[in-house]
Order: structure tokens, then C-alpha cells, then sequence
């Protein structure tokens, strides 16, 4: 029985073997509801004690601390919004910034509804690691958003996202990005800029999980609608 004798009376559940006879030849129909109850709860606490062994033994694992600057591309980024960050933005680009500035590794979901600024909390917490001399990447399930969102990052970031061009100024990177269907040539150029380290900000699709991608310093990924992806590209 996977749940202890401390447990199972503080929440007046039955034995494991009670609540399997109870669902399988009981005696009353009255057992019935308790011994789903009980399996119900079981199935919960099993699940949730693995998530804990695996939160635990993440935050012991060691990571590079990403606490970005004060005046670096975060900044540049927030100060050439026409609106105010809300207070939920503001919350989790706070929190998340907290987390990567820690020498653990992040795991964190980000969910809001359509139109909340998620990308917007995710362009600021991969500016964050920019700033910290390290590289992000935003990974989308198809080509389409993987545009959509190298478009809207682009526009965003304005000349801050042509650091080492003649448009760019002192503050801010380049935005990459690679997909499946792009041509040899853009594919070469955006390679060279991710293992140079020259592109801080790295969008594209599953292409991204290739072994001939190199990066110089992976500090975040970004996994929009992760649910899209397969368990292999999860992992992976």
C-alpha cells in the first residue's frame, strides 16, 4: 500500500485491500463511492510524490545563475513598449527573473489566456538571459507560429535586434530563425550565428532539436504549446 497508516487516517481512507474488495465484491453498495474515493486519492498522491522527487532533484542539479542588468536589453525592451506592463506581467516576469537568476535549473509553466502578453513575459525573461551573456530559444510546433513569433519579436525589439549591423546600437542581439523548410543558404547563416553566440534570441520549430544545431551558450528554452510537441521532442 503505497499510502501510509498516518495518512490514510488523517484523510479517512480505506486500506488498499479493503477498497480493492469493496470495488470488486462488495458487500454493500454503499462501499463503493469510498473505495473509488480512495484509489482517486492514491492515484493523485503517487503522482504528485514523483513530481516532488523530480522537483527536488532538479534543484539540486546545478545551472549557470541568469540574473541579467538593470540597464540591458530587458530594459531597452520594456522602455520602447507604448503600454505599461499589467500587474500579472509584471508578476511573472518578476518571479521568472527570480528563478533565473538562481544556480538551480527553471522549470516553470507560463499560462494565460490569449491575448495576456505571454509572449511578451517570455521575450523579457529571454532578454534576461541576454543580458547575462547567454542565448535563448523560443520553439513553436509549427512554421507558421514560429514566424509569427520571429515577426512580432522583430518588430518588438526594433533596432535592438540588429546588434552588429549598422542599424543596431550598443544594446541589444540579433533574432534568428530556423525552421525545417529553409533554404541551405539562410540555414548556414542562422547556424553560424547560433554557434557564434552573434544571435541571443533563437526562434524556430522541432529543426531546433537537430544534432547540427550548436549553440555557444543555451541559458532558456521557450516551448510554446508544449502539448504539440512528441515525448521524444520533449525531452530531447
Amino acid at each position: 500500500d503505497p499510502i501510509d497508516d498516518t495518512i490514510r487516517q488523517r484523510r479517512a481512507l480505506m486500506s488498499q485491500a479493503d477498497a480493492f474488495e469493496a470495488v470488486h465484491v462488495p458487500t454493500t453498495l454503499d462501499l463503493l463511492e469510498p473505495a473509488r474515493d480512495r484509489f482517486r486519492y492514491q492515484e493523485a498522491f503517487v503522482l504528485q510524490t514523483i513530481l516532488a522527487l523530480r522537483r527536488k532533484a532538479m534543484a539540486a542539479s546545478d545551472a549557470t545563475a541568469r540574473p541579467g542588468s538593470d540597464d540591458g536589453l530587458a530594459r531597452a525592451i520594456e522602455q520602447r513598449l507604448p503600454f505599461a506592463l499589467t500587474e500579472g506581467q509584471q508578476n511573472a516576469v518578476a518571479e521568472i527573473r527570480g528563478d533565473l537568476a538562481r544556480p538551480a535549473p527553471m522549470q516553470r509553466l507560463l499560462h494565460g489566456e490569449v491575448g495576456a502578453g505571454k509572449t511578451l513575459v517570455a521575450l523579457l525573461a529571454m532578454a534576461t538571459v541576454v543580458d547575462s551573456g547567454g542565448q535563448a530559444v523560443l520553439l513553436a510546433p509549427t512554421e507558421v507560429l514560429a514566424a509569427q513569433h520571429h515577426a512580432s519579436i522583430s518588430a518588438l525589439l526594433g533596432e535592438l535586434a540588429e546588434a552588429g549591423t549598422l542599424l543596431g546600437g550598443s544594446t541589444g542581439t540579433q533574432v534568428v530563425l530556423l525552421t525545417g523548410s529553409a533554404s541551405a543558404a539562410s540555414r548556414r547563416e542562422a547556424l553560424l550565428k547560433i554557434v557564434s553566440g552573434e544571435a541571443g534570441i533563437v526562434v524556430g520549430t522541432h529543426a531546433l532539436l537537430n544534432e547540427a544545431v550548436q549553440f555557444a551558450d543555451l541559458g532558456l528554452v521557450v516551448v510554446d504549446e508544449q502539448h504539440r510537441f512528441g515525448v521524444e521532442q520533449r525531452a530531447a
